[in-house]
């Protein structure tokens, strides 16, 4: 690295903890919040997403309950 990078990537890490450093307790509060509205977005988010896999696993069983029916009355439909 020369000095000129390297007098840069310093310069940006003081600027941005410096940034962080002046954070006040409502940004600290409002982070929060966001942070918790995401996690009760993603829990919402994985609810609907276990239902469909569910729901996808019984048409999955339906379909093959299906497939062997129609394979039995193909099968018969041989012999005849």
């Amino acid at each position: 690295m020369s000095l000129k990078t390297l007098t840069k990537i310093s310069t940006l890490a003081l600027i941005a903890g410096l940034t962080v450093g002046c954070a006040s307790t409502s940004d600290l509060k409002a982070v929060q919040q966001d942070a918790n509205e995401a996690k009760s977005m993603a829990r919402s988010a994985m609810d609907t997403a276990n239902d469909a896999k569910s729901i996808a696993m019984e048409a999955k069983s339906i379909s093959m309950a299906t497939e062997e029916k129609i394979n039995r009355m193909f099968k018969r439909s041989m012999y005849k």
